[in-house]
Formats: C-alpha cells, structure tokens, sequence
C-alpha cells in the first residue's frame, strides 16, 4: 500500500487545532507572579473605616478630600461642645459613601461629603441599608449628604446642619449614574 502525503492545508489545519487546544489548556493556568488586577464593583463591603474613639467621636463625617476647606470652615463657625466637633475622615467620596451607607448608627458616619451627587447604585446601596438622606448643596460639586436618622439622635448634627443656615432637599432615587 502506498502512502500519499497529506494535502498542506490538511497539515496547517491540525497544527492551528494543536495550538488552540494548547491555548486554550493554558488560558486557566495563572503564571507564577502574575496576579491579576482587582476589580471595583458597586457590591463591595464598606470600607474599614478607622471608627473614632468614643470621647473624641463628635460629628462623623466621611468622603472627599476636595471639601475639606468648606467642611473646615463650616466647623469654624460652629459653636458646638467639644463632644460634637465635626471630623471629616477624607478618603475619597466612593468610599465615603460605601461606609456612610454601611448602616446607622453611632458605629456608622453620621454625613459624607462627595465632590458629586450621589450614584444610583450608591442610593441603592443606601435604601437597602434603611438609610434615607437629605441632600445639602454647597456649589455645583459640592455635596453633603446626612442621614436623617442621625439629626437627632447623634449629639450635635442637628445644630451642626442648622449653623449652616440653608434647606436641605431629601434625596430620591437618581436617574443615571452608579
């Protein structure tokens, strides 16, 4: 019997086949040192958020670092104890909001303070916790948001909210945006 070789794109055909099955094989395989990039989801747990002492807790407010000198000079003018000092832990307003809407309570912030208005999925995230908010403008970036259940509970945020002397809107749930 004689043998024929075999036609070359039968040849090219099975080798293109033995280097998709060996691609494909490895596809799974991580390489040693090679970790791949973590990825941000609305999900996420609330951040660890470094709790305040209980003498030095005042009024909790998270978010970002781009309100600082408006946080600051509000405080300036607040004429409250030393037991309801305002504090802002500047993180960054995604996870400001991640731990403002982890809960309430004197374990939770009572405010955070976002260089944009709130994202649906951080509204959500909020509801699903039993939060409702009021919304404070302070320019067209510049948001604080409190949590209504800490204006008379928490020591000190009602009068804290009411030194800066305009109305808060409550908030609803946004149109677009996470």
């Amino acid at each position: 019997m004689t043998r024929f070789p075999a036609p070359a794109g039968r040849v090219a055909f099975k080798h293109l086949a033995l280097a998709l099955a060996a691609a494909a094989s490895l596809a799974g395989c991580q390489m040693p040192g090679l970790t791949p990039l973590p990825q941000q989801t609305a999900a996420l747990p609330p951040p660890a958020v470094p709790k305040p002492p209980p003498e030095a807790r005042g009024i909790w407010i998270v978010g970002s670092p781009a309100l600082r000198g408006t946080i600051d000079q509000a405080a300036a003018k607040y004429t409250g104890g030393p037991d309801t000092k305002p504090h802002l832990d500047a993180r960054g307003t995604a996870s400001g909001f991640r731990a403002f809407c982890g809960g309430v309570g004197l374990d939770h912030p009572d405010m955070v303070a976002s260089d944009r208005p709130i994202g649906a999925a951080e509204y959500q995230r909020c509801r699903s916790a039993g939060i409702t908010m009021t919304e404070y403008g302070f320019g067209p970036k510049r948001f604080v948001y409190v949590k209504d259940s800490h204006m008379m509970a928490v020591p000190g945020v009602n009068d804290f909210v009411a030194s800066w002397g305009q109305p808060g809107k409550p908030v609803s749930a946004p149109t677009a945006g996470s």
